[in-house]
C-alpha cells in the first residue's frame, strides 16, 4: 500500500490552523461545521494586507511540496 501524499495547505488553511484554536477557546461549545463557517466569514473580511503573510507562506508550502516531491499529481478519490 502506497503512503498517501497529502496536498500542501493553502493560505486559508495555514492562517485558520493557529485561528481555529483560538476561536474554539472562545467558543467552547460551538459544534465544529458552525466554526468552520465562522472562519470563512471571518478570512473573507480580511483585507489583502492582512491575508498577504499567509499567501505568502502557502506559496512557500507549495515549493517545498514541490521539490520534495517532484512527481505528485493531485488525485482526488472517486467517491
Amino acid at each position: 500500500r502506497q503512503v498517501r501524499i497529502k496536498r500542501p495547505m493553502n493560505a486559508f488553511m495555514v492562517w485558520a490552523k493557529t485561528e481555529r484554536k483560538v476561536m474554539a477557546d472562545e467558543n467552547p461549545g460551538l459544534h465544529n461545521a458552525d466554526l468552520s463557517k465562522m472562519l470563512g466569514k471571518k478570512w473573507k473580511s480580511l483585507v489583502p494586507s492582512e491575508r498577504r503573510p499567509f499567501i505568502q507562506e502557502a506559496e512557500k508550502l507549495r515549493l517545498q511540496h514541490q521539490s520534495e516531491y517532484p512527481n505528485y499529481k493531485y488525485r482526488p478519490k472517486r467517491k
